[in-house]
């Protein structure tokens, strides 16, 4: 169905960022929550969520201020382990315990007195967007749900990631058994690249990860000393990594501490003014959680209005396959775009799908606002 008119019937309003946290098993969630002080009615809410090892400040801010000046609050979070989050050992991701989060992130919502507990929307991209048709379809009071680039199909993916370096996929399958071996006897994680170019064991390696992953990055963030230095002795991939990335000289000093707890090779990078850390990093033992997963699946679980945005050149979550899980739903809408993966998160493909989004959202907040009068 094809999404299209005016992005939001409203002015836009004033917005207002704090910093909270919500508690998730053993540990707290660190989150942004963007509200609009001059309004004082319960109002909508949209609950976001990153992909792949990625943090908040991977341009989740850009869409979340564009739905907060729509008159709507917004609560973007990272998932435990990673960014600003607790959680030990650091840059791990379990598919139970993020899926978890957003449970925690919907019942922390749900407290807020600003909030219309009625018109809550999960709005998830890359792996968080195969989370939220999960979490959608075991949380039948969620209002409605948009997916960006949505990981769906571990099969189709794993098949994307082979063909996209066959040696590479190999070596990522052995250290998942060697981290997942480690880990029964508290060893630290195997850590390797969350991007990459198709000659690393990296889970994403398709000709735009580097690239495309690094320009999501604000500019003027710092990679690590000991990263850097081996840039500087492969041009080939240094040309690859976004403007965005300074790399750091080497002076002797010691390299600071940050909330990643170790220096990767594949990069650990620091945010301008030191406002955040994160790492192209991610424990292996993920490799062999994936392909067991098939988020896709449960779109036909629950009649949840669903926006899927996928891009037509996407090598990481084909969108041939998230089309097919889709097909026959009425519930489900579809808009394509022509970009790869990361394509969406920035320029004329972001403009066009916040503004799908935006219509959307207001569509059915709106509707819900009505039925529950």
């Amino acid at each position: 169905m094809e999404i299209s008119g005016q992005a939001d019937r409203r002015e836009a309003v004033a917005v207002r960022r704090s910093e909270v946290s919500f508690r998730s098993g053993h540990d707290e969630c660190a989150a942004w929550l963007y509200t609009a002080p001059d309004l004082h009615d319960p109002r909508p809410m949209v609950i976001m969520g990153h992909g792949l090892g990625a943090v908040r400040e991977m341009r989740l801010d850009a869409y979340a201020q564009r739905f907060a000046a729509a008159g709507w609050s917004v609560l973007v979070f990272d998932y435990r382990h990673l960014g600003a989050s607790g959680g030990a050992p650091r840059q791990l991701l379990d598919i139970g315990r993020q899926r978890a989060d957003w449970h925690a992130a919907l019942a922390y919502a749900r407290t807020l007195p600003e909030v219309d507990v009625d018109r809550i929307a999960l709005w998830g991209s890359s792996f968080g967007g195969g989370h939220v048709l999960q979490v959608a379809a075991e949380d039948t009071r969620i209002a409605a749900v948009v997916a960006q680039c949505p990981f769906t199909d571990g099969p189709a993916s794993l098949r994307a990631r082979i063909r996209t370096g066959p040696l590479s996929a190999v070596a990522l399958t052995v250290a998942g058994v060697l981290d997942t071996i480690g880990s029964l006897f508290g060893a630290k994680p195997i850590l390797l690249p969350m991007a990459g170019t198709s000659w690393m064991p990296a889970f994403v390696a398709s000709p735009d990860a580097l690239a495309g992953a690094s320009a999501l990055l604000p500019a003027g963030t710092r990679l690590s000393r000991r990263t850097s230095a081996l840039l500087k002795q492969l041009p080939s991939v240094r040309a690859q990594v976004s403007k965005n990335i300074e790399l750091t000289e080497i002076d002797g000093g010691e390299e600071p501490v940050t909330g990643v707890g170790r220096d990767s090779m594949w990069g650990v990078l620091r945010g301008p003014d030191g406002e955040f850390d994160a790492a192209n990093a991610l424990a292996a033992r993920l490799v062999l959680r994936l392909p067991l997963d098939r988020p896709g699946r449960a779109l036909a679980r629950f009649k949840t209005p669903t926006l899927l945005c996928v891009c037509d050149n996407d090598a990481a979550a084909p969108a041939q396959t998230t089309e097919r899980h889709a097909r026959g739903l009425a519930h489900v809408h579809v808009q394509s775009y022509p970009c790869d993966h990361f394509g969406i998160y920035l320029g004329e493909h972001f403009e066009r799908a916040v503004r799908d989004q935006l219509y959307f959202l207001a569509t059915q907040f709106d509707y819900t606002a009505a039925t529950t009068r």
